[in-house]
């Protein structure tokens, strides 16, 4: 998982509202909602297709807090099982 590029599955759309990323996948039919964070990780995979790790360092150069990595990577566990995402 962690030298594969990060990217955004087709079957989703995003949209900004107000403070929160809304995302549509086209495949289940199911809306998803983003914070603030889960909004700039989207944006980082969708803008740059990052590998997990660069993300990653990116991530932790910004964010500081007790439990960052795990969020960090139960997120992108959840995207990826809901095949919002995918590694390539």
């Amino acid at each position: 998982m962690k030298q594969k590029k990060l990217h955004i599955s087709e079957n989703c759309i995003s949209e900004k509202l107000d403070n929160e990323l809304i995302i549509l996948d086209l495949e289940s039919g199911l809306y998803h909602s983003l914070n603030k964070l889960g909004s700039i990780i989207w944006h980082e995979i969708k803008d740059k297709n990052p590998s997990y790790q660069m993300l990653k360092n990116s991530m932790l150069q910004k964010y500081t807090g007790e439990n960052i990595v795990e969020d960090f990577d139960l997120f992108l566990k959840e995207l990826e099982e809901k095949k919002m995402i995918f590694l390539q």
